[in-house]
């Protein structure tokens, strides 16, 4: 081989080294934008984020509830000029508007489906400053402050002109994405699992999801009092199974009949098994392994974040 070739194929290398991968989540995420006077009291008052606090450079994670206190979606939320755009699970976006429509009353307060307006991209790298300027995101949502994985809000026409570009990789495989959020212990509620979890079970509370300074939302005076005058009794973890689970489910200890925890989320391994979060009773995270009455074993993996338990 010459040297000029070697020469080339190092740099070739070097360059895929560099190249960050994007998770398109098309199918995944949709985006609804809130717009007139009354938008940012209107969030205000349906959220558990302080919604008057975002700025253009920011954004928040959220929880929509039901007046039990119940999560009905995980959302997350950016601004642009005098627009806010909510982020959260496809199968979760026409219940969400529906409901949120029957708030607005006389209110100033546009919503709408803008999804197709707008390509959501995972990350989990630092973007390269040329990719970044090639695809100009909207918004950059990390998930932690000191993790790079992040979603990108991307206009629609920016991505279509951007996407076969040799500095881009994509990766359409949902359950790649999913892995990565189960590692870092990020929730998402989906159609299987809505209503069925207070937000301090989720560790919103942890993840910087609820503000207890903000005035009252739907919901508020349940998750205030178990911040207040209780203690959260289920949190959410990692787990690892030679079985499979499904979200939703409930597990159940050895000779126990009552449910120990409910699976968020899961997906299968190559050894057949499964991967994925659950909402645990506190008593139950520090065991290493858990014999549950099926004969299944899970393995309990905590989050890299403190749950201040």
């Amino acid at each position: 081989m010459l040297f000029s070739d070697t020469i080339y194929f190092y740099f070739f290398e070097l360059k895929l080294m560099n190249t960050p991968t994007l998770y398109d989540l098309a199918n995944d995420k949709d985006i609804i934008s809130f717009s007139g006077t009354d938008a940012s009291t209107f969030l205000q008052g349906q959220t558990t984020c302080d919604v008057l606090r975002l700025d253009h450079s920011d954004s928040l994670l959220g929880a929509l509830c039901n007046p039990k206190g119940r999560v009905i979606a995980l959302f997350y939320l950016f601004k642009l000029e005098k627009t806010y755009y909510m982020v959260l699970s496809s199968d979760m976006s026409s219940a969400v508007i529906k409901r949120l429509k029957m708030f607005v009353f006389r209110s100033d307060v546009n919503i709408e489906d803008v999804s197709n307006d707008y390509k959501v991209l995972g990350v989990n790298q630092p973007l390269p400053e040329a990719t970044s300027v090639l695809l100009t995101p909207l918004a950059y949502i990390k998930f932690q402050p000191d993790d790079e994985l992040a979603l990108l809000i991307v206009p629609t026409n920016r991505y279509a002109t951007s996407k076969n570009d040799p500095s881009i990789s994509i990766n359409s495989n949902a359950k790649d994405w999913q892995v990565l959020l189960i590692n870092a212990c990020i929730p998402e509620i989906t159609d299987n699992t809505s209503e069925l979890f207070i937000p301090q079970m989720l560790n919103l509370d942890i993840l910087d999801g609820i503000s207890f300074q903000k005035g009252c939302y739907t919901g508020q005076e349940v998750v205030a009092r178990m911040h207040y005058k209780g203690s959260v009794k289920r949190r959410l973890v990692g787990f690892h199974s030679e079985q499979n689970h499904t979200s939703g489910e409930n597990i159940h200890y050895v000779d126990d009949t009552n449910s120990i925890g409910t699976i968020l989320s899961s997906v299968s391994t190559n050894d057949d098994g499964s991967t994925g979060l659950v909402v645990l009773k506190t008593s139950y995270i520090k065991s290493n392994k858990l014999q549950l009455n099926d004969k299944n074993q899970l393995t309990i993996q905590t989050p890299a974040y403190d749950l201040g338990e």
